[in-house]
């Protein structure tokens, strides 16, 4: 991943001298489920923190190089007072880089994307149950993941925008059994294991340049 962290200081550094970039922060929250556990909902709640560099193409079309921490995984907690005890927990950090082309719909105001990420598992991933850790000994998590995006964005003002994205890997992060057989597009497919499914929503600050046209 130095490589992605080296490519996002030059074109900061290119854009302090140019002028020709849109940069700025990152900070928001994610909401994730892994398809294939056999639990669902988006209940594992994560920061996320970092920044991005956007070159418009043109008036409506510009790309956007992020690089940020995200912290996913799924959680399904215990409901001793209707007799649930089972409880489900998965942690996983990544230090995720999206490629994502946006299309203005709205003057300046509303945007659409689509894009593909790349993410690098970060640390070790923590599994626990009702029973407490879990030691993951065979089928490990892989060590990246690679997915893809859709998402809309607003601009609230010429510092600030807010952004909701939604994202599902494209390969599996875990070849491990399926517990969703039936369940999600990628398991009725091909159940090959399990995959990171998550639901962004992020605050945006962005430096304000010369030549920056949205």
């Amino acid at each position: 991943m130095r490589i992605f962290v080296i490519i996002f200081l030059i074109l900061v550094g290119t854009n302090a001298s140019a002028q020709v970039f849109n940069t700025g922060l990152i900070a928001g929250l994610s909401g994730s489920q892994i398809e294939g556990d056999g639990y669902g909902g988006y209940r594992k709640i994560g920061l996320i923190g970092g920044g991005f560099v956007g070159f418009n193409i043109s008036e409506k079309v510009a790309t956007q190089f992020e690089i940020y921490f995200i912290n996913k995984g799924s959680f399904d907690a215990a409901h001793p007072d209707k007799g649930d005890y089972d409880k489900f927990s998965v942690n996983l950090n990544y230090i995720e880089v999206p490629l994502i082309i946006n299309y203005k719909i709205s003057r300046k105001k509303i945007k659409i994307e689509a894009g593909l990420y790349l993410a690098k598992l970060v640390g070790t991933p923590k599994l626990e149950n009702e029973f407490g850790s879990i030691f993951v000994t065979q089928f490990p998590f892989k060590s990246f993941d690679f997915g893809g995006l859709i998402g809309a964005s607003y601009k609230i003002n010429k510092h600030f925008s807010c952004n909701l994205r939604s994202k599902n890997s494209i390969i599996p992060i875990r070849d491990f059994q399926n517990f969703d057989q039936n369940v999600g597009l990628l398991n009725k497919l091909f159940n090959r294991g399990w995959y990171n499914v998550d639901l962004n929503f992020t605050v945006r600050f962005h430096f304000i340049n010369k030549k920056n046209v949205g």
